[in-house]
């Protein structure tokens, strides 16, 4: 059996996507696992059984992670689909587990590895993805995922690749598509036995395998769709399958030293629905010998519906366009798909027809002919509307609607849109509206950090520098009347569940607790979500620094339509006496500057620019909204990474192409680069 309990995250947050690396960092959030919760039951503290993980957003290569945790401590199973896209049994398995819910043990699934090679239907439009894992150059499109993949199974107990392989394992040759050279119904190992040569630790791979196939086999009926096991003694000189040496799971057993499979079912079983059942039963089986105890996902083959595209033009409120209806907008708009309303909620996306990419979800796109915007779910098109242009000299007011309302998704309750102000919050209509108003994202940047809470005024610029903290009404909770802290050097009083919202990248030092009463005298201040003292079982984060930037532990916090939000408490043992929050505002791009054949010209996030194939292009300058940092750097053209030191000189390529800008491996934006020929 594997060792129980959850491994520390190496590759951390929910938009922060902040990636753990190294020894040390992985100790860190082991303790961060001691101090925030209780060793055997999670739900105790209040954290969220699930974490979702989005890097790439709006790209082919988006690559979404679901961490799901069980009640209690177990082993952590990593399930991973899609990698060749053209197997779907494998990929609409994994996507199934997303949604379950554990009382022991702990789930890591990344449903579609390869996402644009699944939107194709193709093994790998780049390459097969799955012979990359013994290396890959720094150009590759696929690079950054298998790191990613590779930190996460730094995380696992137990890796399992979903394929839908040709014809039948056999141990002896029955016919063409049934015999030792066939992939599908069979469960596939590097060995029968491995050593780790590092611990000396002994897998049993084949005597585990035996174990999953008889539980498998019991629900299976046909005796042509058992499973066997295939040992591909891929450590061999004399092996028949060298090539898998550069394989996802050879890499988990040789490097991690966990044990790795790639489960098979066939092509040529007789429905989808059988592909998807028997790899349910190969990951139950799993999940059962290794104590992980789950509740059965639920097959739904249900062919996907288009409700509507829910669309921003110029950034104002959005407007919801039916399946089939066509919106008319003004050459040169922005437009801005923010959300997919289907039937379904995963595997989606969206495909602004001759601008952006594969992919365009929540990225604004500058609109200078009549096009289509099309709907998928994974490779199949099942819906689009039609951007249109309003006629020449028209009154009308641009965007326009055919047949269809204008609907407000901002409203109280529901959030915000990413990268977008947060609306005021509406009264319930039986009480009259506040008459202060509630503080936005854009007073943090200009006024210094900003409280947004009910009932409490922005400080001026000239209050602010003088120390003056806001005139609010003071109440105590438990006789704790404030959280005394440090913002980049600037003192401010965070009042009883106040949200103060801070730039990400802001360093905090959580100076004190003010009080209007004696505290029991084991009171401690406690960040969720960051280790103050490493070693320190108390949890007292008193006079520590956090750097928003590094030091957050995302699954301690709570998501706020894609804003990280961590609690900040005053607490006697498991009591809370207090508690405020802290919402860490996250980067988005406002423009690159760029310069060909002497004119420079500033794209605004989502805008395109043509030039000739062959041109040399030059980076000059990124700029962030709200004046956030670039942390991190990395910078990519077609997917392809460049230098991060600015300027930088490029060579515009045939091909209508994406120049991205991460921070941190978060993606900021992006602005488009198309050839011309005239």
């Amino acid at each position: 059996m594997p060792p129980s309990g959850l491994k520390p995250s190496s590759t951390e947050a929910p938009n922060v996507r902040r990636d753990l690396k190294g020894i040390i960092l992985c100790l860190l959030v082991a303790l961060a696992a001691l101090v925030l919760s209780p060793p055997t039951h999670l739900a105790a503290q209040g954290l969220s059984d699930r974490q979702h993980i989005v890097y790439f957003e709006g790209t082919p290569q988006e690559l979404e992670i679901y961490k799901i945790y069980g009640r209690y401590e177990g082993p952590t199973i990593m399930i991973m689909g899609g990698i060749q896209g053209d197997e779907p049994g494998g990929f609409m398995s994994a996507d199934l587990y997303v949604d379950m819910a554990l009382k022991r043990g702990n789930l890591i699934v990344v449903p579609r590895a390869n996402f644009k090679s699944i939107i194709l239907f193709d093994r790998g439009q780049d390459g097969d993805m799955n012979r990359k894992f013994a290396g890959v150059k720094d150009q590759d499109p696929d690079r950054d995922r298998i790191e990613i993949i590779k930190n996460l199974m730094a995380e696992s107990d137990l890796f399992l690749n979903l394929h839908d392989g040709s014809g039948f394992f056999r141990m002896t040759w029955e016919n063409e598509m049934a015999n030792p050279s066939r992939y599908g119904q069979c469960i596939i190992a590097d060995a029968d036995v491995y050593t780790n040569p590092r611990t000396g630790q002994v897998l049993e791979l084949a005597n585990e395998a035996q174990r999953v196939i008889s539980i498998i086999n019991r629900d299976i009926p046909e005796e042509r769709y058992k499973f066997s096991f295939s040992n591909h003694n891929t450590l061999s000189e004399t092996s028949a399958h060298k090539e898998q040496r550069k394989s996802a799971s050879f890499y988990a057993l040789t490097e991690l030293g966990i044990p790795a499979y790639g489960i098979e079912t066939s092509k040529q079983l007789p429905s989808l629905e059988m592909k998807i059942h028997q790899h349910n039963l190969a990951v139950n089986a799993f999940m059962e010998i290794y104590g992980v105890i789950p509740e059965q996902p639920r097959i739904n083959l249900d062919p996907p519906v288009l409700h509507y595209l829910v669309i921003s033009v110029n950034g104002e409120l959005p407007v919801a366009v039916a399946d089939g209806q066509t919106l008319m907008i003004s050459p040169g708009d922005t437009v801005e798909v923010v959300h997919i309303g289907a039937n379904s909620d995963r595997g989606l996306s969206v495909d602004v027809l001759g601008a952006g990419s594969l992919n365009d979800i929540r990225m604004p796109l500058t609109i200078d002919a009549a096009t289509k915007v099309i709907a998928r779910k994974d490779n199949n098109t099942f819906g689009q509307i039609s951007l249109k242009f309003l006629p020449p000299g028209s009154n009308e007011t641009s965007p326009r609607l055919l047949l269809a309302s204008q609907v407000n998704v901002v409203q109280a309750g529901a959030g915000w849109l990413p990268g977008m102000t947060p609306p005021p919050i509406e009264p319930p209509k039986d009480q009259p509206a506040p008459t202060q108003p509630t503080l936005t994202v854009a007073d943090l940047n200009q006024n210094g950090p900003a409280i947004a809470s009910a009932g409490s005024l922005p400080l001026s610029p000239e209050r602010a520098a003088s120390g003056e903290v806001a005139p609010v009404p003071i109440a105590s909770v438990n006789g704790v009347s404030g959280f005394l802290l440090e913002i980049d050097g600037q003192r401010v009083i965070l009042r009883p569940n106040q949200i103060l919202t801070i730039k990400h990248g802001a360093k905090v030092t959580l100076v004190d607790l003010e009080t209007d009463d004696q505290l029991p005298a084991r009171t401690v201040m406690n960040l969720r979500g960051f280790i103050g003292r490493p070693g320190d079982t108390t949890g007292n984060d008193k006079g520590t620094t956090a750097d928003t930037s590094k030091n957050m532990i995302s699954r301690f916090a709570m998501e706020r339509e894609g804003r990280m939000v961590f609690q900040l408490g005053a607490e006697n043992g498991p009591e809370l006496l207090a508690a405020a929050y802290l919402e860490i505002s996250q980067p988005r791009l406002q423009s690159v500057t760029l310069e060909a054949n002497g004119t420079e010209k500033v794209l605004k996030l989502g805008q395109r620019w043509g030039l000739r194939p062959g041109t040399q292009v030059t980076v000059k300058e990124v700029v962030l909204d709200n004046r956030l940092e670039l942390i991190n750097p990395r910078y990519t053209l077609g997917g392809r990474t460049f230098p991060p030191r600015l300027p930088q000189t490029l060579t515009m390529p045939s091909i209508a192409v994406s120049l991205a800008v991460f921070t941190d491996d978060d993606l900021a934006g992006k602005v488009v680069l198309f050839p011309i020929t005239n």
